[in-house]
């Protein structure tokens, strides 16, 4: 099986190792959770985030308000953030909360801290 290449934080990942990762990963929806890492796609490429790399990861809920001809709706999106020295350096959308409630938590369990944190202004 030839290797599967992945954009990383710091430049293109390409390893046996990660590749049988890939393929073995947990699946929520279309972000995949796997020992190493995590996997989505981002546009054309295929985004690897390794554990090392992600400081913090939390859910953002945005919603959206839609005029529709009989009246309002409103959609809500959930989006995993992944933060790495105090920025976002990925995020990963979906509309299904539950999915992404269960990505969260396999994330925690490889020992990444979640949650939002809000940072205090310096004086």
């Amino acid at each position: 099986m030839a290797e599967k290449k992945f954009a990383g934080l710091n430049g293109p990942l390409e390893s046996a190792e990660l590749s049988a990762d890939y393929d073995s990963a947990a699946v929520f929806e279309r972000l995949r959770v796997g020992e190493k890492g995590v996997y989505f796609r981002d546009g054309l490429r295929t985004r690897c985030l390794l554990y090392s790399e992600i400081d913090r990861a939390f859910i953002r809920v945005q919603e959206t308000r839609s005029r529709m001809c009989c009246g309002q709706a409103n959609f809500n999106y959930f989006r995993v953030v992944f933060v790495h020295g105090g920025k976002e350096i990925a995020d990963y959308m979906s509309e299904k909360e539950k999915e992404m409630d269960d990505a969260l938590a396999a994330i925690a369990a490889h020992g990444v801290p979640t949650g939002f944190v809000k940072e205090e202004a310096a004086e």
